[in-house]
């Protein structure tokens, strides 16, 4: 069966962690299906964006560097039209970790370390940081903080035409792996969207807040404003 985590990303070596998510009543097959889902659904970009008020931004690399977070990035799989990067750790060994920031689309850090490349999308990061209470490293650049680009680029690729207004990153995994994400569109339509991860073969799926419901999935926990 089919599964989804929550990924923590510990600061210096980006390793993943944490705790369980399910791909349930997705799919049209039964076999896919393996119970309501479990994760924390107070994170969201307003509260993201409050909270990195006042905090030191990540500051861009030199010319060498940017290029070689480009290069990085394609090798992981990340489809990113570059608008600025920065160098988040040197490891030892030859370990090197990048933050980058990608035009009208989501940020990632990227990370290479004994030869395997990990990538993670801003909002992953944010959800892993919230569920481990502070201790797990986030995304710093200033394109990438408090930004919403992303969001409306999963939704364009999901086929929506909506505005999104908020979002949360609900989990990871799945063979082939996908990451689900919760979406709250301008005027109050809500939308689970599930993307395929960098170099995954997974389709784009995208579901309404009560078909998900309807599905066995739960409500929805993002709610408009006022």
């Amino acid at each position: 069966m089919k599964k989804i985590i929550i990924l923590g990303v510990a600061c210096a070596m980006l390793a993943g962690s944490a705790f369980g998510q399910s791909r349930a009543g997705w799919q049209p097959s039964d076999a896919n299906r393996t119970g309501p889902r479990a994760v924390d659904p107070t994170y969201t970009t307003g509260r993201y964006r409050a909270e990195q008020e006042g905090l030191q931004f990540l500051e861009p690399g030199n010319p060498l560097q940017q290029k070689r977070a480009g290069a990085l990035a394609a090798e992981a799989g990340v489809s990113c039209d570059l608008l600025s990067a920065g160098q988040v750790n040197a490891h030892r060994g030859g370990g090197e970790t990048y933050e980058i920031a990608c035009k009208n689309d989501f940020g990632w850090i990227v990370s290479k370390a004994g030869g395997k490349v990990n990538a993670y999308d801003c909002y992953a990061l944010a959800a892993s940081e919230k569920a481990a209470k502070g201790k797990l490293a986030t995304c710093r650049l200033r394109e990438n903080v408090g930004s919403t680009a992303g969001l409306g680029a999963l939704a364009q690729r999901a086929g929506l035409t909506c505005k999104p207004a908020e979002g949360v990153y609900l989990g990871g995994g799945g063979a082939p792996p996908i990451s689900r994400y919760e979406v709250l569109c301008e005027g109050g339509a809500g939308y689970i969207i599930d993307a395929p991860q960098p170099k995954s073969s997974a389709a784009m799926l995208a579901m309404s807040c009560a078909r998900a419901k309807a599905a066995g999935m739960g409500a929805c926990a993002l709610k408009p404003k006022g």
